[in-house]
């Protein structure tokens, strides 16, 4: 467990530095992840079934609101970890997130006198889940 964490918080700055300056998340630091991801899913079981379904509906939401498929894949490998380790609520957490990524949109808009129409949503994902996990 103590390895799929720390592999978890390590590459979240590289994969975050990426998406702040491409806006991209590459899919080899995905794969890493999704390595750690399943080895420790096939010692420790996926966790709650009803969490992992309203993980999957709200997943569908991000497709349908066209959010980038990195993101998704990203949010869909943490809830994976999060659920398996612990009592880890989806619909507690999207809110963290909403709030963590119009933070960002609010800054940006503030530095650069504009909204932006694409955002990186990598840092959110994570200052979000350290934040989530902070107040369980």
């Amino acid at each position: 467990m103590l390895l799929l964490w720390c592999g978890f918080w390590v590459i979240a700055i590289p994969i975050s530095i990426r998406d702040m300056n491409t806006k991209t998340i590459p899919n080899v630091y995905l794969k890493f992840l999704a390595v750690l991801t399943a080895v420790y899913l096939l010692i420790d079981g996926f966790g709650n079934m009803p969490n992992l379904l309203s993980g999957f509906i709200a997943l569908c939401l991000l497709v349908a609101f066209r959010v980038g498929m990195g993101d998704v894949k990203l949010i869909a490998l943490t809830i994976l970890i999060f659920n398996s380790q612990m009592n880890f609520s989806v619909l507690s957490y999207f809110p963290i997130l909403l709030v963590c990524a119009l933070a960002h949109l609010v800054i940006h808009g503030l530095v650069n006198w504009q909204l932006p129409e694409r955002i990186a949503l990598a840092p959110s994902i994570f200052l979000a889940f350290a934040l989530y996990l902070s107040a369980g």
